[in-house]
C-alpha cells in the first residue's frame, strides 16, 4: 500500500502493483494450483519460467514492466543456440505467453503494453518427432549394468518404452501406483488432470523387480528415486539418458521420443487406435492418426522391396 498527497492536501491510498518477476511467478503458480492444475503441469511452468527468470536476471531485468518484445525474441534465440529443439522452444513461448496474459488480467496495469503480443510464436516442424530408434534403446540398455543405478536406469528406460507415459507422468508416480502382480500402473494426474491405467510386460516387470529390491528402504513414496531416496525429477531423468547415451556413444534420445516409439510399435504389432488412445491418454484420435502414417510408410517400403511384379522377369 502506498499513499500520495494531492494538491488539496488529501491523502490518497492505492495498491502498488507488484512487478518483480520471481515474486509474480510464485503468485502465478499459486493461481494455477488453485485451478487444480496437475503437479506435472505446475512443474512444467516452474521449470520454464525459472530459466526465463535466470536469463532476465543476467540481463539486469527484474521487473515484468521492464520486459520488451526484443528481450523475449533474444531469449528465444538464446534457447535455440543452447540446443533446444523447435518443440521445446515453442513450449517456453507458450508458458511465457500464459504467464504474461495472466499478469495482465490480474493487475490490469494502466498504460502497460504486453510485450508478448508483438512476438510471433517460433515455428514448429509439423512432422512427428522421430521415435527413439531400436539401436539407441539397445545401446542405452547395454550400458545399464552394475548396482542400484544400473538396475534403476534399465527399468526406467524399459518402463518408458513399455507404457508410453509422459515424462511428467513418469516422475509423478508413487510406489502404490504400481501393482507388482498384474503389471498395472495407475497414472493419477495425466494431461488435463485425467487419470488412466497403463501396463508393463514381462521383461519390464522383471527389471522393475530388480530395481525395487535395491530401492532405498527409507526412500520417498515416489516410485522412481535418486540414490539419496528423493523423488526423481524431470531434469534428473534427462540426466540419466544423457549419461547413459554418452557411455554408449549414441545421441541422447529426446524423452518424448519414447512415447512415439510406444505408439508406433503398438500399431506395428496390431493394436487398434481406440485401445492405443486409452493407453496414451489422448483426448481424440487426431494425433494417433499421424502415427499411422509412419506405419503406412513402413508398409510402402516393404512393398517396394518385395513387389511380386517388380521382382518378376515378366
Amino acid at each position: 500500500m502506498r499513499t500520495i498527497t494531492d494538491k488539496n492536501h488529501r491523502t490518497i491510498a492505492f495498491l502498488e502493483i507488484e512487478t518483480h518477476i520471481e515474486t509474480q511467478v510464485d503468485a502465478f503458480l499459486v493461481d494455477r494450483r488453485a485451478q487444480s492444475k496437475s503437479e506435472g503441469t505446475l512443474g512444467f511452468y516452474r521449470q520454464k519460467l525459472a530459466l526465463f527468470g535466470e536469463y532476465c536476471d543476467a540481463q539486469g531485468i527484474t521487473a515484468i514492466t521492464q520486459l520488451t518484445p526484443t528481450l523475449i525474441r533474444n531469449f528465444i534465440l538464446w534457447l535455440q543456440q543452447r540446443g533446444h529443439n523447435d518443440g521445446g522452444v515453442h513450449a517456453f513461448y507458450r508458458t511465457l505467453r500464459t504467464f504474461l496474459y495472466w499478469w495482465e488480467e490480474e493487475y490490469e496495469p494502466e498504460g502497460w503494453k504486453n510485450p508478448i503480443r508483438k512476438v510471433k510464436p517460433p515455428r514448429v516442424d509439423k512432422r512427428l518427432l522421430d521415435p527413439a530408434s531400436d539401436r539407441a534403446v539397445s545401446a542405452l540398455l547395454g550400458v545399464c549394468s552394475g548396482g542400484y543405478l544400473g538396475a534403476r536406469d534399465k527399468a526406467a528406460i524399459l518402463f518408458l518404452c513399455d507404457t508410453g507415459c509422459r515424462a511428467s507422468e513418469f516422475t509423478g508416480l508413487n510406489i502404490i501406483d504400481y501393482d507388482v502382480s498384474s503389471g498395472a500402473v495407475v497414472i493419477r494426474n495425466g494431461k488435463g488432470g485425467k487419470g488412466r491405467t497403463v501396463f508393463v510386460g514381462r521383461k519390464t516387470r522383471r527389471a522393475l523387480r530388480r530395481y525395487l529390491r535395491q530401492r532405498p528402504s527409507d526412500a520417498d513414496r515416489a516410485l522412481w528415486v535418486t540414490v539419496g531416496g528423493d523423488r526423481l525429477t524431470y531434469s534428473g531423468l534427462r540426466q540419466i539418458l544423457r549419461r547413459r547415451a554418452n557411455k554408449a556413444g549414441v545421441t541422447p534420445p529426446v524423452l518424448h521420443s519414447f512415447r512415439h516409439l510406444f505408439a508406433v510399435q503398438c500399431l506395428r504389432n496390431g493394436m487398434d487406435l481406440r485401445r492405443l488412445q486409452e493407453l496414451m491418454g489422448h483426448a481424440d484420435l487426431q494425433m494417433l492418426i499421424r502415427y499411422t502414417k509412419l506405419v503406412t510408410d513402413d508398409l510402402r517400403a516393404a512393398h517396394l522391396q518385395a513387389s511380386p511384379v517388380d521382382n518378376a522377369d515378366w
